[in-house]
């Protein structure tokens, strides 16, 4: 009996190499990759592999994306039906984004491909290579994160070096062999700028001065990200003016290092020059104030806890009020949170609204005091005084009006999700009993905080952050948000979806699709970890009261068990 030919398996070979260094050898590591790829085919000859004469070669492409032109002419070679095998060198060849390599293994499943890894020896035809497979991936993952924290110390370790480490390059100055060199012409322009500054003693004045004279910027090649040869900007002469880079040192993370490079200011000049940019600021900020106060100064932070401070700009007579990330302002935007920069107008009428909104409502009120057994006559005096607080407060002066808001609120926290106002029961109860002594209150255990809500949609516009209010009223009946906790978890289930079927490619393109940044996905899909029944409870509302959607942000636990007994579900 004549033994059956094996059927023919057509074995396309991928390989890849990161960076195009050594690319122009004779014989460089592609082709190092498929020569061994081709030896491992061979030896399979007995399973009637064959190689493919076409070849998928990304020389100088990151493994981080499926956006290279070998892979993609791969995969549509495979959706074509000309593909049984793909071979590579080593799994990461491939991709090392865990998302990414899902989606194409669920592709090369779904049209009935094999993968073979030929120094791994994996198999994805069994659970047991696809879970090896997985953790592999996970570590090449984790392999590439630790190599962009390393790229991120190195910038941080040259800075404080006093190295210049690219970026626009400042007027007065050239880049040659990566390195800040004065330019003569340019550097006499910077002091005349700081001169004329300490002269005329105002940056409007310097710039109606300096266009009447025709200065213009520092005209940059099209390599540059910014263009040049114009008339300067207001904003272009503060950053100018308080550059450090003049008197040689370099900027990170809020402190100054000795640079380099060859300094072009006098450093007295330099420290006058601050000095009165700060006199400027404090003074035009005391003149706003008046009409255009801060609400919320002091009292505003992002959702990773940073003080959010009060800041402006100006377009003709208009002013434009901000409020800024401590983290983005101390050069630390790794550690900011979702929202970097708020407009004051769309982040205060929304909280105020709010606010006036819960005083009007008496049961809700009340119930903030429940624990006091207040007679019926301070019942009614809360009510009445609440009342009266709505209707006065178009009428108070800004600094009253700070000063309420210091006493009843302890802290207002921006997210995408939500913008949670915590408010102080003890403030809340002095605010509206002034007269009253706060006896009833110091001596209770009761948790002195609760929170009102406003699920909320931030959609990022440059720097700044348009806020979209989800509901005209929002319930405060949970201090917990746990509105803003089960749009988190449908989001966190429906993101995860999406990335494991291969709906979307990667967490950039699901980032892009949802308009939001990969950070911000990265933390909210670990929700779609948690227990069943845990996700079952927060979809009916039965969320533990001291549990806040910034927790289980920060890290949720692979144990179902350490899951409900970390965040309070007794289930």
């Amino acid at each position: 009996m004549n033994k059956q030919s094996p059927s023919i398996k057509r074995c396309a070979i991928y390989t890849r190499k990161s960076s195009e260094e050594g690319l122009e050898q004779s014989f460089n590591s592609l082709d190092a990759q498929r020569e061994a790829c081709e030896s491992y085919i061979t030896s399979q000859q007995h399973e009637g592999w064959t190689t493919l004469s076409s070849q998928y070669n990304d020389g100088g492409f990151s493994g981080g994306n499926t956006e290279r032109p070998a892979l993609q002419q791969l995969i549509n070679d495979i959706k074509a039906g000309q593909i049984d095998v793909v071979i590579v060198y080593k799994v990461d060849r491939l991709s090392r984004s865990l998302a990414d390599f899902v989606k194409i293994i669920d592709l090369f499943d779904h049209h009935e491909v094999s993968f073979a890894s030929i120094t791994q020896q994996f198999n994805t035809s069994s659970s047991m290579g696809r879970l090896t497979l997985n953790v592999l991936l996970s570590f090449a993952q984790f392999e590439r994160e630790v190599t962009s924290e390393r790229i991120r110390d190195k910038i941080a370790a040259s800075k404080k070096r006093g190295m210049w480490m690219g970026g626009v390059v400042p007027l007065g100055y050239d880049i040659i062999d990566k390195k800040l060199v004065v330019n003569n012409v340019e550097s006499k322009i910077v002091n005349h700028i700081y001169e004329r500054y300490m002269k005329l003693g105002t940056v409007r004045k310097l710039k109606e001065e300096l266009d009447a004279e025709g200065y213009i910027s520092k005209q940059r090649n099209k390599d540059q990200c910014r263009g040049g040869g114009k008339p300067f900007g207001r904003g272009t002469l503060y950053a100018l003016l308080k550059n450090p880079l003049y008197i040689g040192k370099v900027a990170h993370q809020g402190k100054l290092f000795e640079g380099q490079h060859a300094t072009i200011l006098d450093a007295d000049l330099w420290d006058e020059a601050q000095t009165l940019l700060n006199e400027n600021r404090q003074d035009n900020q005391s003149r706003n104030s008046v009409k255009n106060p801060s609400l919320f100064a002091g009292l505003i932070v992002d959702d990773n806890d940073n003080p959010m401070s009060p800041s402006h700009t100006r377009k003709g007579n208009i002013r434009y009020r901000y409020y800024v990330s401590q983290a983005v302002l101390q050069y630390r935007e790794a550690d900011a949170g979702s929202v970097l920069r708020i407009s004051a107008n769309k982040i205060e009428g929304p909280v105020i609204k709010r606010l006036m909104q819960w005083l009007q409502m008496p049961d809700k009120l009340l119930n903030a005091f429940s624990h006091l057994n207040l007679s019926a006559k301070k019942q009614t005096t809360i009510i009445q005084n609440a009342k009266k607080a709505v209707k006065n407060w178009g009428e108070l002066a800004p600094a009253n009006k700070i000063a309420g808001l210091n006493i009843i609120i302890k802290k207002i926290q921006v997210g995408y999700e939500s913008i949670d106002i915590t408010l102080s029961r003890t403030g809340m109860f002095q605010y509206l009993l002034s007269t009253e002594s706060d006896n009833e209150t110091s001596n209770n255990k009761i948790n002195d905080e609760f929170i009102l809500s406003i699920p909320t949609k931030l959609k990022r516009c440059g720097h700044e952050t348009k806020l979209i209010i989800a509901d005209e009223y929002v319930s405060d009946s949970n201090p917990t948000t746990t509105l803003a906790i089960q749009n988190a978890l449908k989001k966190a289930l429906i993101w995860n979806q999406a990335l494991t079927t291969g709906e979307v490619s990667n967490m950039a393109q699901l980032a892009k699709q949802e308009n939001v940044t990969q950070r911000y996905i990265a933390h909210l899909i670990k929700l779609a970890f948690l227990a069943p029944d845990i996700m079952e409870a927060i979809m009916k509302g039965n969320i533990p009261p001291k549990l806040a959607l910034d927790r289980l942000k920060k890290g949720i636990p692979l144990d179902w068990k350490v899951q409900r007994l970390e965040f309070g579900f007794t289930l």
